[in-house]
């Protein structure tokens, strides 16, 4: 396998633990197993006063580097107001126009009635394509889908696929 195949997986929830950080580090763990290098992005724990441009910081700017070296974008967000999280939204905001370019992007969303579940289609694709990213997937979770903070099967299996498609789109482009 390339040494290029690298992911990341940002966590836009402003809360840990969280259900959808949850997903996004069994997503990580599933692409691990499938052989890329990965890296967790939380930007819960990135400085709020850098992610609204009030200042610098050497930890966002690391951030947003490490998704351009990435092949593979996996973002994390529990739904607010129907969408995705304000602070997911920031970090997006900060990166430059075609930062995604060539990248294979998958979304993945909690919350907590099935009323929500297309809010990760028309939220994460056209996210990821206004940055000129490839979306391919998004996968939609209830909190009712988890057990003691654990995703169910099937809701793995959804993640699994994901993450394979990713993978297989990595390799062929």
């Amino acid at each position: 396998m390339p040494d290029d195949l690298f992911a990341v997986a940002i966590s836009g929830s402003p809360r840990a633990p969280s259900k959808s950080r949850t997903l996004a580090e069994r997503a990580l763990s599933e692409l691990e197993a499938l052989g890329c290098r990965t890296q967790l992005i939380d930007v819960a724990v990135l400085p709020a006063e850098a992610l609204v441009v009030r200042a610098e910081s050497s930890a966002v700017a690391e951030a947003i580097e490490a998704v351009g070296r990435a092949r593979i974008v996996v973002a994390a967000s529990p739904t607010y107001r129907a969408l995705y999280t304000g602070v997911l939204k920031c970090f997006f905001d900060l990166m430059p126009q075609e930062h995604l370019a060539g990248k294979f992007c998958v979304g993945l969303q909690t919350g907590i009635v099935p009323q929500h579940a297309l809010s990760a289609e028309y939220g994460f694709r056209p996210l990821f394509a206004s940055l000129e990213g490839v979306p391919l997937a998004v996968t939609y979770a209830l909190d009712s889908d988890f057990t003691d903070g654990e995703p169910s099967a099937e809701v793995m299996a959804r993640v699994g696929a994901a993450m394979q498609g990713a993978v297989n789109a990595a390799r062929a482009g």
